[in-house]
């Protein structure tokens, strides 16, 4: 699921640069990892062929990986157990 799910967000990036892109690190096994990889580049809008770096980290060492952790466990929250938050 999260691959498929990555792989329909991929299909909204254009790139038209050289990129590189931190994915939070789901995957233990380097298989799963290249697989993950090839789906992911394979969706993006990357028609002048640019280079593309992805790396898996550990989002505790990045704040953006972890903003991104935030925002998908409140969605999942949210739609899963209906359970709504509201900041005061």
């Amino acid at each position: 699921m999260y691959d498929i799910l990555a792989s329909k967000l991929a299909e909204l990036i254009n790139i038209d640069k050289s990129t590189f892109i931190f994915i939070d690190r789901s995957k233990n096994k380097q298989e799963k990892i290249d697989n993950f990889n090839d789906i992911f580049l394979n969706s993006l809008n990357n028609i002048q062929k640019q280079h593309i770096n992805i790396e898996h980290a550990d989002s505790m060492h990045y704040k953006g990986l972890q903003m991104a952790d935030l925002i998908s466990w409140s969605a999942f929250q949210n739609f899963e157990n209906e359970k709504m938050f509201k900041i005061k």
